[in-house]
């Protein structure tokens, strides 16, 4: 969360924190507008963890070049420039390269920065391919926080592309890629970001309390493999009837 402009400006990680605490996205609100100054707190086992975590990106991104894929790197500094980054960012997949690596994506007050944007061969409005986002992480099964995460990319790459990517992809920590449907999660992301986005601009201590269900059906739904048939997070009432139908066939 960023105060720029007399504007805040939101990002995937912001949603997760909504999740876990409430009361964490008032006070970082707050340390966003300095009115509260973030508290200085050595964590060592978080750095490690942070560490680890970009060697294992790292190794992946080394991999990606070894086996020949054409890369575009994306980088931010030294002018945190979100807007040129974003740009140089569509402008690598209107390229069509193999991989973006640390994609920007910002739209309407949200902005982020995506592991990986893999190219795939469906056809789009880019030409006759289009991306799929893909995040490292270090554990070893996908979180709720990472499918939300990764919701937000899907919804961008969309914007960009002109078509929803098929899947989300997560590559964990034991070497495994887990993927999803970003469809089967997106009623509830939208939900969730409205829910912060009205916290937010009413810049309230609290919010209207999300159902614990939905969330606990995101939990359960990632302990089944991609193909199996997850049930919807919506209720059915966010998804084309059609696509309610197929799924239920």
């Amino acid at each position: 969360m960023q105060f720029q402009n007399d504007r805040i400006s939101l990002s995937p990680s912001d949603v997760t924190a909504y999740l876990g605490c409430r009361h964490l996205t008032t006070l970082s609100l707050q340390v966003a507008r300095k009115e509260l100054a973030k508290p200085d707190i050595e964590n060592e086992q978080a750095e490690l963890i942070f560490r680890k975590g970009l060697e294992h990106e790292g190794a992946y991104l080394r991999r990606l070049i070894d086996e020949g894929n054409t890369v575009t790197t994306i980088d931010l500094e030294p002018d945190r420039d979100w807007e040129r980054a974003a740009r140089e960012t569509v402008h690598a997949m209107q390229e069509g390269v193999d991989v973006v690596y640390q994609g920007v994506l910002e739209s309407e007050g949200w902005r982020g920065v995506a592991d990986f944007l893999m190219r795939v061969d469906t056809p789009s409005a880019l030409g006759p391919w289009s991306y799929e986002a893909l995040d490292t992480k270090l554990a070893r099964h996908a979180k709720p926080a990472y499918i939300l995460q990764l919701c937000f990319y899907s919804e961008q790459i969309a914007r960009i592309q002109g078509l929803e990517p098929a899947h989300i992809h997560v590559l964990l920590g034991n070497q495994t890629q887990e993927s999803f449907t970003p469809s089967e999660f997106g009623a509830y992301y939208r939900r969730v970001r409205q829910r912060l986005e009205e916290s937010v601009g009413a810049a309230r201590d609290r919010a209207v309390p999300l159902p614990a269900v939905p969330h606990l059906r995101l939990q359960a739904a990632l302990r089944r493999p991609l193909g199996r048939g997850r049930p919807p997070l919506s209720g059915g009432r966010d998804q084309p009837r059609s696509d309610r139908e197929a799924r239920a066939a």
